[in-house]
């Protein structure tokens, strides 16, 4: 039997961080391997300058203690390149970029997260929440979001299916796919991917059924007391965005939204 591999989970803001991170930790907590978030000790959009130290300090903790697997999250896939560390296998969540504007707009109109109220002068003194309620029509936040960091992001998103270890260590797995994986076919299937095995699998299932709108979360994002959920549902932008917006949106980033594999619309 092949020795059991470390798991890399890479996702992005508002493509499924939340529900990733909570499945892993949870997924982590039943088998009683290791919970590395990467983005401990970032503030915001902010990237830790040491972060490949400290991925490699905290593998070699894992490895010393003699624990068969870590598990290693970042909100951001901002992970180091693992073309060189052995036993890593990983899976990297896109989202249609257009639905992951949507959902940051509604998002940071109304979240706590604190670097949405720290004044910048990037802003002209005000916040970026401030700024963003500033302006009165959808588009014009929904461009605010692009020009800023949810542009930069969904251009990280991209970049990240070239990198070197992409396919050798990561897989890409599409939000809308496993958004409506209800029987979790596509989910075993990425167990697989990541090497797990036998109770792992039966585990890994446990968790991703409890963190899912589908599953355990369902009565909470169908009555809307779930904080973080709005709307879970795939291609929102078809009916929710005014043909302006869709062109904006196209316009600026559209061979980003056909390099991640969504048609143009």
């Amino acid at each position: 039997m092949a020795e059991a591999a470390h798991i890399f989970i890479a996702t992005h803001h508002k493509a499924g961080t939340v529900w990733m991170n909570s499945t892993f930790r949870r997924f982590g907590g039943y088998c009683g391997y290791p919970f590395v978030h990467l983005n401990s000790g970032e503030a915001a959009w902010a990237v830790r300058e040491d972060k490949r130290a400290y991925m490699l300090s905290e593998l070699a903790r894992i490895e010393t203690a003699g624990i068969a697997r870590g598990v290693f999250v970042d909100y951001h896939s901002t992970t180091p390149d693992l073309s060189g560390v052995e036993r890593a296998r990983g899976l990297h969540m896109v989202r249609d970029p257009r639905d992951m504007l949507i959902s940051a707009v509604r998002y940071h109109e109304t979240s706590d997260e604190a670097w949405l109220d720290q004044r910048r002068g990037a802003y002209g003194g005000v916040t970026f929440r401030e700024k963003l309620m500033s302006y009165g029509s959808f588009d014009d936040r929904v461009r605010f979001e692009l020009d800023t960091y949810m542009g930069d992001e969904i251009r990280r998103m991209c970049a990240f299916e070239v990198r070197p270890d992409h396919g050798a260590v990561f897989r890409t797995v599409r939000y809308e796919d496993l958004i409506v994986d209800v029987d979790m076919t596509l989910f075993h299937e990425l167990c697989v991917h990541l090497g797990l095995a036998g109770m792992e699998i039966v585990h890994a299932l446990r968790a991703f059924w409890a963190c899912s709108i589908f599953g355990e979360l369902r009565p909470a994002a169908e009555s809307g007391s779930h904080g973080h959920i709005r709307d879970g549902g795939v291609a929102q932008w078809e009916r929710t965005m005014a043909r302006s917006t869709i062109d904006l949106i196209q316009g600026e980033i559209g061979d980003v939204i056909e390099a991640l594999g969504y048609t143009l619309g």
